[in-house]
């Protein structure tokens, strides 16, 4: 990577220049990473939603109205 430091006139670093190839991909590789966390958190929810109907149909966790919960709200 062929990256610049912009420095001020008392040497400190002030701003950084990329090609601009290299800084598509890297916004490329950034939101990729993104939908694959995006993903994974939905995926998580999916698992924890199951584990919740699994324990309820055992009997291990409580229910609530929904007055309730839009009571809370």
């Amino acid at each position: 990577m062929s990256v610049q430091i912009v420095t001020n006139a008392k040497g400190e670093k002030t701003g950084v220049l990329v090609p601009y190839k290299e800084w598509d991909a890297l916004n490329k590789e950034r939101e990729e990473l993104k939908h694959k966390l995006q993903e994974a958190e939905l995926m998580l929810r999916y698992k924890n939603a199951f584990t919740d109907a699994k324990l309820f149909e055992q009997g291990k966790l409580e229910t609530h109205p929904i007055a309730e919960l839009l009571d809370e709200l």
